[in-house]
């Protein structure tokens, strides 16, 4: 793989210059870091391609022998015009990220970072995750054959874990994980100090911020159909959206753009530190005390600056959706345009609809939502049992049954 471009890492805040591949965040001040690329003579071309590493010249340099991948990269992107029409917006499109390969968007960080670490030679990858990012790394850890370890929260249910034990991890059950973003540096520290030989693999800028450059390819793939208005990206810890922000902003200043969407953070009502800090105009995003949310990859009481800063730089705003809410987008999305998304993805959905109704989008313009993660990572049959579905026994009564459903 190529690589060639990048010419290493700056803080986002005090702006210093890191020509080596940290890891972490800025030595000198603690701010969060950002990969940097010289663009001058960079050539990307648009057009589908096999995987995202068709971009490798605007990616961290990993060599070929070293690529973990799973042709991961260029979900579908798909016009959603019935659903549109229900909520009052002309130009809706859905980027379906539950179709890589572990069934989230998790898997393009985890593509770049287990490269590297096969790279640098770790023995394993450790990260702490109960879902998406668990899997992930779980996935990418195997196909790349290193050894995985993965700390889950101590109430995590069985259907998560499911996938994730799938690809043989080591998964140990962690009380209070993500009580808070203390208590998580520490409890990573800490397996940090007994497995020295063995890669952090959390999906956070402030632990990894070379990762995100995988997240940073959807905008590639968005801009192939055309740049939208608005972007709406279900947030937690913030890299998503601010890699997609990254992405389209690299697009940018490379001149194959000549407009940057105005980015959407969304979150649960009651699990929005990152809202409430846009709602507020303050410089920082602050924990709060509880995070409350069906939609469980964004139960977070904490955020960070990166995307905040995304959102303002963009001219963009923050959406708290209800749990009703995102229920009502979730069923509504699946029947209407075949999509089952996970609840957090869903939140996305139900927030382009709140901004409609609250005029911050207007109805004719583009806004494109980006669906995290399948239905299948975060579900929960909406019938108790199979008997609520009718059985028949025969033929003729088969009949009777399906005249009685249509009203025949």
């Amino acid at each position: 793989m190529s690589g060639k471009s990048y010419t290493g890492l700056q803080c986002t805040v005090c702006r210093k210059r890191y020509s080596e591949l940290l890891v972490g965040v800025c030595p000198s001040c603690g701010g969060i870091l950002t990969a940097t690329y010289d663009l001058g003579g960079v050539m990307i071309s648009l057009q589908r391609g096999r995987s995202m590493w068709q971009f490798s010249d605007l990616l961290p340099p990993v060599s070929l022998e070293c690529l973990v991948s799973l042709d991961e990269g260029w979900s579908p992107y798909v016009k959603a015009n019935t659903y549109g029409r229900l909520i009052g917006i002309r130009d809706l499109w859905l980027k379906l990220e539950g179709q890589n390969p572990t069934g989230s968007f998790k898997d393009r960080a985890a593509s770049v970072l287990v490269s590297l670490a096969k790279q640098w030679g770790k023995l394993g990858v450790f990260t702490a995750s109960s879902g998406n990012a668990a899997a992930a790394i779980s996935g990418y850890s195997a196909r790349g054959g290193l050894k995985c370890l993965i700390l889950v929260r101590e109430d995590s249910p069985a259907s998560k874990l499911g996938q994730i034990s799938m690809y043989n991890p080591y998964i140990v059950r962690v009380k209070n994980l993500f009580s808070n973003k203390r208590t998580l540096t520490e409890f990573l520290e800490r397996v940090g100090e007994v497995l020295p030989d063995w890669q952090n693999g959390f999906l956070w800028a402030p632990f990894n911020p070379l990762a995100l450059e995988g997240i940073k390819t959807i905008s590639y793939e968005i801009t192939s159909t055309g740049t939208p208005d608005y972007v709406f990206v279900p947030t937690a810890g913030g890299d998503l959206l601010y890699a997609v922000y990254k992405g389209f902003r690299e697009l940018y200043d490379l001149g194959i753009v000549n407009s940057l969407p105005k980015m959407v953070a969304v979150q649960g009502a009651n699990a929005n530190p990152l809202v409430h800090a846009l709602d507020n105009n303050l410089e920082h995003v602050v924990e709060v005390e509880h995070a409350e949310t069906i939609a469980g990859a964004l139960k977070v009481n904490f955020g960070a600056d990166h995307a905040l800063n995304a959102v303002k730089q963009s001219g963009g705003f923050g959406v708290g959706v209800t749990d009703s809410e995102i229920l009502e987008a979730q069923r509504d999305v699946a029947k209407m345009e075949g999509v089952f998304t996970e609840t957090s993805s869903a939140a996305a959905l139900a927030a382009v609809k709140r901004a409609l109704a609250e005029g911050k989008i207007e109805p004719d313009s583009t806004a494109a939502v980006i669906l995290t993660g399948t239905g299948f990572k975060d579900y929960t049959p909406s019938f108790a049992s199979v008997e609520q579905i009718p059985l028949i026994q025969s033929t003729h009564e088969l009949g009777g049954v399906v005249k009685e459903i249509f009203r025949l």
